[in-house]
């Protein structure tokens, strides 16, 4: 029996994203043979009827979830998601996805490899080298890269280029080494919050340059309020991120910061 990676799917008026996007998502299982691919739906109660669409869809993927409850915000949706895959669906690794297009579905079987080659977090990156972000106004590039740039020096993760990607793939076995009740963020910055943690609990992370594409239905659920709690959260990021002596870090590219300074010695760390 395979085991199951699940992608949690928060929505908010997805109803026609999501029409699109679930073919695509399931499209990509083939490609993916470690793993049996399922899909979780983390509703908000919509009113374009989302959740409609995703019952109507069931019959067509029986990998296909969904759960509905009162708007909290994309922390909360999340949370709840995450816990739902682990116990009920036993979940062996989670996927963090957006519904609007944003992330690309064909980047998902490319996530497992690079979880099955040993990684505890695969972060999709729209900084990393080779990465692009075409759809993104200029002053949201400004946001998000100021943004990034505090949660590295706060939460003292210097080498992870994007640390508010909401494209990420995670094993459940680190997750279940976290601490979910204290990220109460609502909103975007449960994303800075809940890498800090995986970190502090020993994650072996990497990046891998993703396209960060057009949205294609709906509007940016970003808010001006989400951008305040931000920064009134960033200082309370957990602290126990922070580099301990001899602790590998991985730079972006999926490389060890010990291999890197091995490699620069002159010493190989190719395989044999």
């Amino acid at each position: 029996m395979r085991k199951i990676a699940c992608i949690v799917l928060p929505t908010y008026n997805e109803a026609k994203n999501l029409q699109a996007l679930l073919p695509l998502i399931f499209g990509q299982s083939k490609k993916i043979a470690s793993h049996e691919l399922h899909v979780l739906v983390v509703d908000d109660n919509s009113p374009d009827g989302t959740a409609n669409r995703v019952r109507e869809a069931m019959p067509l993927y029986p990998c296909l979830h969904l759960i509905s409850g009162e708007k909290k915000g994309l922390g909360d949706a999340y949370k709840r998601g995450i816990l739902h895959a682990i116990e009920s669906l036993e979940a062996d690794l989670i996927f963090q996805m957006d519904a609007d297009f944003q992330h690309d579905p064909e980047m998902l079987p490319e996530f497992v490899r690079l979880s099955e080659e040993g990684f505890d977090v695969v972060i999709g990156s729209r900084f990393a080298p080779g990465a692009s972000i075409p759809s993104l106004a200029w002053h949201r590039k400004v946001i998000s890269m100021v943004g990034n740039r505090l949660v590295r020096w706060v939460g003292g993760i210097p080498l992870i280029q994007d640390c508010t990607s909401g494209f990420r793939c995670i094993k459940t076995e680190l997750i279940l080494r976290c601490n979910l009740a204290p990220l109460s963020t609502r909103g975007y910055s449960f994303q800075s919050w809940f890498l800090c943690e995986l970190l502090g609990n020993g994650a072996r992370a990497t990046e891998t340059p993703i396209s960060f594409l057009h949205r294609l239905h709906g509007e940016s659920k970003l808010s001006f309020e989400d951008q305040v709690e931000f920064m009134l959260n960033l200082f309370r990021l957990p602290r126990k991120a922070r580099r301990l002596p001899n602790q590998p870090w991985i730079q972006p590219g999926g490389r060890l910061e010990e291999e890197s300074e091995m490699e620069s010695a002159g010493v190989s760390m190719a395989p044999k």
